[in-house]
């Protein structure tokens, strides 16, 4: 087990090392400190002033296991609604407030939670990892402690800011429109008028404020969303509401607040959470914030251990149609019944994180003691912190129950308040890969489905372009059993096989259930697939940098992302009207719209990504993510993808190229944006200047996959396959082997679907990637 452990905290380190550094920032398993310098008058007066939000100059210096850095020329302030007024506050920290490029182990803003409601400092943390580990995006959140002028103030937590960067974490993209939404936030229709929704305001706060995209105020997806909830009859909902709304998603969220008594949220207050509709499908989505009156702490005089989890209770009255209208929909009733009773014995048992909140509990004490801050609103004393965790009893003032208590007596009721209605069967989720299948890719389906009676039939229909009857391609129930997610506990798999040459065609998801109840899904109609012919591959993606620092600047004198074109055929091709985007969901993100733009034979063009459309050259409107994405060239009619590729972690200044120009081979290599690359691969020289792990490819995989790696200097190099337990599968490397670049190839068809994990150590360098091994 010591093994395990060890192995998961590299993996999930160099897993977020790939992606950014703010791993480094939300390391949980130690207590940060950041110490704030700020100038006395003006802290005084954010103190008298504790409404504002004006940001002060300030320096930080930011410590952990990881980081130990001062930074300078931040804003800092105080931030909250209601705790704003507390003794022991909560703070913002700032990156780019007089920078606006700057930013932190790749981060805005750090958000400094007092946690005074709360004595056993853990309550909001603990809801935001269960958040996480079901799949809903959602903050991370860690312990530190926070230095003013040198002085304590406290043991905090660090939740993570939602704002853009928090969206390109945790979502396709992150161009789309976020509503930060605050009591009154009722989601009632009010109206066509956007902008009644715009003014409309409490105690000087909007209600619905858009914190991206502010130029534009667009709230148009916004209006046409509650219109849709609040007005659409509920035999029609479902059908309408599945367009504009992640329902499961909605529905998770509920079922959180019910086991975890969140009563400062939506349903119960109208108050603390986050929508985002995602660009390209305009689907909204619930991000929950704020979750420090959790777990038995009220104000009410309500009992939440014993909420009806179909009538949560309200602190404040009025309708909740996101909640009401959505429960009065038998298939999502019953999901969200089938969420609550899955959630409880997978996660919420105190069997099950028992020692999870007693290691938290172990190594925040040290911390939390000398609070002096912890004390100054309710008086709450180092018993009252400890007493906090128990099982047994608890209860002080707005504390009514022991935190193990609370969980204890919540599982306890539970199961008596939940029932069933009769329901058709429903696939709440449905994804493929690959999402631009090439002529010979086999298309794997997978479908999350539910049905309260048990599922007797869950098939694929797919009808081939130029014939009229279905195939029927019966699907596989294939769980994820280690996961927290209920999705992969009701996964089904089936495959459709390869489109060929300009092939398409559609499906849609078949369930029957044990009492013959049957529905198709999608509701709004099937999905369409296709396959470009050859003849669409006269131009390719041949050369990309996703980091570019300074190998080749723009017209501007500026080092941006790039990408090359080639075109492999004989004769020019027009670039005029088709697209390149970096969202599989949108193809048709940034278009070619310079007039009479050929691309000659056998020549390369330059597209910079760099989101600033307006200067010289050719620019796109969205840059290149080092940590990997998807990248596409699609043609005039916006659907047809003629070359696209999905790539991993990145290098600064080294590319990612076709060797040679046009082939289906991709290396790492030197730059040569405009220029061939026969020469250029790094993997034909010698003598590498650093050692490296690279991710395996493809990934997920069955039943083979290639790693490759490089080794600087001569020495002995193993490498090992280790199962989720930490147990060692197989050795593929373990050899002297001199300066190189490698790739070996790894067959898995023995073993059963997963997580596994890949370690290369040579003595001088180790590293561990995370693979999946889907059947």
């Amino acid at each position: 087990m010591k093994t395990f452990l060890f192995l998961l905290i590299l993996v999930t380190s160099f897993c977020y090392a790939q992606q950014d550094e703010s791993w480094k920032l939300y390391d949980d398993s130690q207590v940060s400190r950041i110490d704030i310098t700020v100038d006395t008058a003006s802290l005084n007066w954010i103190y008298n002033h504790v409404e504002s939000d004006s940001d002060f100059y300030a320096v930080i210096h930011f410590k952990n296991s990881w980081i130990d850095e001062t930074v300078d020329s931040i804003g800092f302030r105080i931030r909250g609604n209601t705790s704003r007024d507390a003794k022991k506050k909560s703070f913002k920290i700032s990156f780019n407030t007089f920078n606006h490029d700057k930013e932190f182990y790749s981060v805005d803003a750090l958000n400094l939670n007092g946690e005074h409601n709360d004595p056993s400092i853990i309550r909001s943390k603990l809801c935001f990892d269960h958040f996480k580990s079901i799949g809903l995006p959602a903050s991370r959140a860690t312990h530190i402690e926070v230095y003013i002028n040198n002085r304590y103030y406290g043991l905090y937590i660090s939740v993570e800011h939602v704002d853009k960067k928090f969206l390109k974490k945790n979502f396709p993209s992150a161009g789309g429109n976020l509503w930060k939404c605050l009591y009154p936030a009722d989601l009632q229709y009010l109206g066509n008028n956007p902008q009644t929704y715009i003014d409309l305001s409490s105690s000087s706060r909007k209600v619905y404020e858009l914190t991206t995209n502010e130029d534009q105020n667009d709230f148009t997806g916004f209006v046409r969303f509650i219109s849709i909830l609040n007005n659409t009859p509920i035999n029609q909902l479902a059908d309408s509401l599945e367009q504009v709304l992640d329902v499961p998603g909605v529905l998770k969220y509920f079922a959180t607040n019910i086991l975890t008594g969140s009563w400062d949220d939506y349903w119960s207050l109208m108050n603390n959470y986050y929508l985002y509709s995602l660009p390209g499908n305009g689907i909204f989505h619930i991000i929950p914030y704020d979750y420090d009156n959790t777990f038995g702490v009220d104000w009410s005089g309500n009992n939440w251990t014993t909420a009806n989890p179909y009538n949560f209770p309200k602190v404040a009255s009025g309708a909740r149609p996101l909640a009401e209208r959505l429960l009065s929909v038998p298939q999502y009733r019953n999901l969200f019944t089938h969420i609550l009773e899955y959630y409880r014995a997978k996660g919420f048992l105190l069997s099950n994180w028992e020692s999870k909140i007693d290691s938290i509990h172990q190594m925040i004490t040290p911390f939390a003691i000398p609070d002096t801050f912890r004390t100054k609103d309710y008086g709450f004393t180092v018993s009252d912190f400890n007493n906090s965790y128990s099982a047994t009893g608890y209860s002080n003032q707005q504390v009514k129950y022991g935190l193990k208590q609370y969980v204890n007596l919540r599982n306890s009721s539970l199961p008596g308040q939940l029932s069933y209605q009769t329901a058709n069967p429903f696939a709440y989720k449905i994804d493929f890969e690959p999402a631009n299948p090439g002529p010979g890719d086999s298309v794997r389906v997978y479908v999350s489905a539910f049905s309260a009676t048990g599922l007797k039939n869950v098939s694929i229909y797919f009808t081939k372009s130029g014939t009229t009857t279905p195939q029927i391609i019966p699907m596989i129930y294939s769980p994820i059993t280690a996961s927290k997610k209920v999705e992969d506990a009701d996964r089904y798999v089936g495959i459709i096989s390869p489109l060929g040459s300009n092939g398409s065609g559609y499906f849609s998801i078949y369930l029957q259930d044990s009492v013959n109840y049957t529905q198709t899904y999608p509701r709004s109609g099937p999905i369409n697939i296709s396959a470009p012919g050859s003849s669409l591959y006269q131009v390719v993606i041949n050369e990309f940098m996703a980091d570019n620092k300074k190998t080749i600047a723009d017209a501007n004198g500026e080092y941006d992302d790039w990408l090359e074109l080639y075109n492999s055929s004989t004769t020019k091709v027009l670039l005029t009207g088709k697209y390149l985007t970096d969202n599989p969901s949108q193809l048709s993100k940034w278009r070619f719209t310079q007039d009479s733009l050929y691309i000659n034979p056998e020549k390369y063009i330059l597209i910079w990504c760099d989101d600033q459309e307006s200067q010289p050259g050719i620019h796109t409107n969205f840059k290149l993510s080092k940590s990997g994405e998807y990248i596409a060239l699609v043609d005039t009619n916006g659907k047809s993808v003629i070359d696209s590729i999905t790539f991993y972690a990145q290098q600064t200044d080294i590319s990612y190229g076709r060797s040679p120009d046009g082939s289906t081979n991709w290396e790492f290599m030197t730059p040569t944006p405009g220029y061939s690359n026969l020469i250029s691969s790094i993997r034909d020289e010698n003598n590498p200047a650093e050692y490296m792990l690279i991710q395996n490819y493809p990934n997920p995989f069955n039943p083979s996959t290639r790693i490759s790696f490089s080794v600087a200097k001569q020495g002995h190099v193993s490498l090992k396959i280790y199962n989720i337990l930490g147990e060692i599968v197989t050795t593929l490397v373990n050899e002297v082997r001199g300066p190189g670049n490698y790739s070996v190839s790894f067959d898995a068809h023995r073993l059963s679907s997963g997580i596994y994990f890949y370690e290369l150590n040579t003595g001088n360098f180790r590293d561990i990637k995370k693979m999946v091994i889907l059947k």
